[in-house]
């Protein structure tokens, strides 16, 4: 429960923020079944967000069954190409965006959403314009309807920093200010925080990372955005955190003060106590978006009866009642214009969508993120 801003998950998702759900979620006379759902995006805050309070939401709404299996993207990639007409392992995918653009590039089928399914699916026209479209460069003629946009932000502890930063050439500047107090993940760890942090700050200091990879290591603006980062290195506490749970320890023990990490992980952690109840989540000029957007997929070979049962789901998943109350607890930015209706208390903790995203950008150049994730920590003073 997010308690500053004093709305209850029950009041929010009930009458709470007074709106309807469209008569598209309503259930058929049809009798609905089980829907088996995968899931490749979510962290452990979102998967117990699933458990909580959208699959008692859904069978409340709709009347479907949800059965919840947590997955791999490489490997549900894999068993979807042994997947028979009217057979499919999991009849509604909750992906990463990168998942689904890798399966798409593969040729792997999925039911055109976007627009063809635009009566069954009438929600899906609230959600930003290009986001259905297209997906880290692959064109996806349908085959999925986003549900978050994921967002990096300075994550910071307003007791130790009244001020934070606006830009990541402030933060170098103000970093004697911060010395021993800025956290940071491995880039080498699982979690792939620390290679946004470096990508992030790279960017911000005159890497294009739109160049090919062998251009980019052999360029000047590389060499120097390097030795900065090394420089802002030496601030860092120490040492650098194996794992996300190492630096919200640093947070709780006022190592840590501030770092450049996942917002909706980072919030929710400290509405559970995991992180200093004085957590916020600010921009800085250059903000990572679309780490791990999430997308809903529909496989061509469910049945008929499967197939609607779906629609009627990801319909509900996309209404303003559920994607405000992902925002009001989870801190996940819509994926549609519901962000727009919500309590201005929000945005106490967090920025508004449109502030938060106006210097987003994505991390495409897989090639540089290999380098970051095998290299980073050379760069990183001791």
């Amino acid at each position: 429960m997010n308690q500053n801003n004093g709305l209850s998950r029950r009041g929010l998702l009930g009458t709470g923020v007074g709106l309807a759900l469209g008569a598209a979620t309503i259930p058929s006379a049809r009798a609905a079944g089980t829907l088996s759902v995968v899931d490749t995006v979510s962290g452990p805050n979102f998967q117990a967000f699933w458990s909580t309070d959208l699959i008692p939401k859904i069978r409340e709404a709709t009347g479907v069954d949800i059965k919840y299996t947590v997955g791999s993207g490489p490997t549900l990639q894999l068993q979807m190409q042994t997947w028979r007409q009217g057979n499919p392992g999991f009849s509604l995918l909750f992906i990463k965006d990168l998942d689904l653009a890798n399966m798409v590039t593969a040729g792997l089928k999925f039911d055109p959403l976007h627009p063809e399914r635009e009566r069954e699916i009438p929600n899906q026209k609230l959600v930003a314009p290009g986001y259905d479209e297209e997906d880290n460069g692959v064109a996806l003629h349908g085959a999925g309807l986003m549900m978050w946009r994921s967002q990096f932000g300075l994550i910071h502890n307003i007791a130790f920093v009244k001020s934070p930063p606006k830009t990541w050439g402030e933060f170098f500047d103000r970093r004697a200010e911060f010395k021993g107090h800025i956290g940071m993940v491995r880039p080498d760890a699982g979690s792939g925080g620390g290679r946004a942090f470096i990508y992030a700050f790279l960017a911000a200091n005159g890497v294009d990372f739109n160049k090919p990879y062998s251009e980019l290591e052999a360029s000047a603006a590389w060499k120097n955005a390097w030795s900065r980062f090394t420089e802002f290195s030496r601030t860092f506490a120490q040492p650098v955190a194996p794992e996300p749970p190492v630096m919200f320890h640093q947070f709780q023990t006022e190592q840590v003060w501030l770092t450049s990490y996942a917002q909706d992980y980072s919030l929710w952690s400290a509405d559970q106590g995991q992180l200093p109840p004085t957590t916020r989540s600010s921009p800085l000029d250059v903000n990572i978006i679309g780490a791990s957007n999430s997308y809903l997929c529909v496989p061509a070979v469910d049945t008929p009866e499967q197939k609607a049962d779906a629609y009627k789901v990801i319909n509900l998943l996309l209404s303003d009642e559920v994607q405000l109350h992902m925002l009001m607890t989870m801190y996940e930015y819509p994926s549609t214009s519901a962000w727009e209706k919500a309590p201005a208390s929000i945005w106490d903790k967090i920025a508004r969508v449109d502030v938060a995203q106006a210097h987003g950008i994505n991390m495409t150049n897989l090639d540089a993120i290999t380098f970051i994730q095998k290299h980073g920590m050379d760069y990183i003073a001791s």
